[in-house]
């Protein structure tokens, strides 16, 4: 090799094979796609490596060149509801400053605190004579709740109603 040539940058082990996931948007247009569009996908060959392209159906219509390509569609994506986490949180604040020494009652005020816990608007902060202590994240003071035993068949029963009502899930997401 002399002074005039560069040496030509080689793929690490594994990189000429990895082709990244589908694209939130078009590669031709940049536009976002939508939930469940209908798009293609292809793969270009570049140099000695490959690159996932997504294109919506108008920068398609452009006939770009691939390698390879399929017809497919966005993923159906939930809408992240905010004013209904806002609404459970109100729920849950109103539950704190009645509270009452109904087991069903305190089974809910728990299983709220754990659903806001998941959406990060309380902070659990540890558990200790039968009460769960929360850290809220609305005013960072602290308090505690009854931790009251709950069975996996009684798990069941309130879901379904406060996921309705909240338009939340219990389940990982």
């Amino acid at each position: 090799m002399n002074a005039m040539t560069t040496p030509q940058q080689t793929p690490q082990q594994g990189e000429e094979w990895k082709i990244h996931k589908r694209g939130k948007s078009c590669s031709g247009c940049q536009r976002a796609f939508r939930s469940e569009e209908e798009h293609y996908s292809g793969i270009l060959e570049i140099g000695n490596r490959f690159e996932r392209r997504d294109l919506c159906l108008p920068c398609w219509a452009a006939k770009p060149e691939l390698f390879s390509f399929w017809k497919t569609r966005t993923p159906k994506r939930e809408e992240k509801r905010l004013e209904d986490i806002n609404a459970m949180q109100e729920f849950f604040k109103k539950l704190l400053e009645k509270p009452s020494e109904d087991p069903s009652r305190q089974k809910i005020t728990y299983l709220t605190a754990l659903l806001l816990a998941r959406k990060r608007r309380v902070k659990l902060a540890g558990s200790k004579d039968g009460r769960l202590k929360i850290a809220k994240g609305w005013d960072g003071e602290t308090t505690e709740i009854p931790d009251p035993p709950i069975s996996d068949l009684e798990l069941e029963t309130p879901q379904p109603p406060m996921e309705e009502l909240f338009e939340v899930e219990f389940s990982a997401a």
